[in-house]
């Protein structure tokens, strides 16, 4: 009998009663031997503290006889009691917001990491369980689990996680010369897919054959204005022939087709043609594009090339190019978009888009613009993850004076004075 059925009917018994329902035998495959003198009572209450012990573990099924081979000698040493208190409490009762949780554990899993210890064998089923439904937590999670947790995500499918490689963080790339003939001859390719793929892959890539062509449509459409080249007239193109329609230039169900083709060409096209048709650098060139199509086609060459002149350049209208900034760039631009909004939304989607931690200055910024800005719809709740991660532990005084003082940011504040408090608590716990 599989463990799932044995468990099934000692659930039947436990219900009807040893008298109307005699409880399983033991599986023999889970390597539990029966009492000599065992009662229907006793072995219903065997099979109760047995099928337990097993949920608690996340065991799987087993075949009879398949016992797998014990766990390796972990020399890693095992993380503080104290600290393996504090793990647990994440794990059951968290003392932080729910929806914190995620980052306080995190804390505590790169804290673990850099101290060279491991979690205790008691929480890893907990740790895995929770990590597998979470997969943000994967990462912290993979240098702690030691001996005992690989040997656990050998036993079970959906751990296996546990014994991959990290992934490598993906980074925009040069496509290299070999590869762009390929990918212009997947642009003859019958399949709708391959074309689309190749046809964005080939975005990121302003020296293809494809850019140069992309090019040549959108000289002619670009007219510089006043004598001082201070304007840029943008013209619709007219319907592509064949050779366009190759480069991508297709027609769609609704909405203006001469304003997408714009869009497509802006996106393929090397952004030095805009430079060159207004003789001004990147910073000067993008408040001169105006027309709606071809921003939106810029923008999209600056996100597939991560160029950092353009985002430097358009960032201001868009926030999310803070993320392909150089780290050295993102405080100022970031503390220079938080002063020109006055609106928490806005705030929002700025520090959405710079990465964490931040330093004390901008942090310092953040919290002192948010404490005297009113909330607009869900800024609040958008806000708390972006916030507790990248907040500089400096300015707690400052978070917590906020949530003392009248506002109406409901629960925010106090969440993250909270969540501020508890991370001190985590790296204390392993000295």
């Amino acid at each position: 009998m599989s463990a799932p059925g044995w468990w099934q009917q000692t659930t039947v018994a436990a219900l009807l009663g040893t008298e109307r329902r005699e409880p399983p035998p033991l599986p023999h495959g889970l390597g539990v031997a029966a009492r000599p003198d065992s009662t229907p009572e006793t072995t219903l209450l065997d099979a109760a503290a047995l099928g337990g012990a097993l949920l608690r573990a996340h065991l799987p099924d087993r075949p009879a006889g398949d016992l797998p081979e014990p766990a390796a000698p972990d020399a890693t040493p095992v993380a503080p009691p104290a600290a393996v208190q504090l793990l647990g409490l994440l794990l059951d009762q968290p003392p932080v917001a729910a929806r914190l949780r995620p980052l306080a554990l995190e804390h505590w899993l790169g804290v673990a990491a850099d101290r060279g210890v491991r979690v205790p064998a008691r929480t890893l089923p907990r740790l895995l369980a929770l990590a597998t439904q979470q997969s943000d937590l994967r990462a912290a999670t993979r240098p702690v689990v030691g001996e005992r947790g690989r040997w656990l995500a050998g036993l079970r499918s959906d751990w296996r996680w546990v014994l991959e490689p990290e992934p490598a963080a993906a980074a925009p790339t040069p496509v290299p010369a070999d590869d762009l003939d390929r990918l212009e001859a997947a642009l003859d390719h019958r399949s709708a897919k391959v074309r689309r793929e190749a046809l964005a892959l080939l975005d990121a890539a302003p020296d293809s054959a494809r850019a140069a062509r992309m090019a040549a449509r959108l000289r002619p459409l670009l007219t510089p204005t006043g004598r001082l080249r201070r304007g840029l007239e943008v013209a619709l193109p007219t319907e592509p022939d064949a050779a366009g329609v190759r480069d991508g230039l297709t027609t769609t169900r609704g909405g203006s087709q001469r304003e997408r083709w714009l869009e497509l060409i802006s996106a393929g096209a090397p952004l030095s043609v805009w430079t060159d048709a207004t003789g001004k650098d990147a910073a000067h060139t993008w408040p001169l594009i105006t027309q709606p199509a071809a921003r939106a086609g810029v923008l999209r060459a600056v996100r597939a090339r991560a160029d950092l002149t353009w985002a430097s350049a358009a960032v201001a209208d868009s926030p999310d190019l803070l993320a392909y900034l150089p780290t050295a760039e993102q405080d100022a631009a970031a503390l220079h978009l938080l002063r020109a909004t006055k609106a928490a939304a806005g705030v929002a989607s700025v520090v959405r888009h710079v990465p964490p931690p931040w330093s004390p200055g901008l942090s310092a910024a953040v919290v002192d613009i948010l404490r005297h800005t009113a909330p607009a719809g869900g800024s609040a709740s958008l806000a708390l993850p972006s916030l507790a991660a990248g907040l500089h532990p400096s300015v707690r005084p400052a978070v917590s004076a906020w949530a003392r003082a009248e506002h109406r940011w409901g629960s925010l504040p106090a969440d993250l004075d909270q969540y501020l408090s508890f991370l001190p608590a985590i790296t204390e716990a392993f000295r």
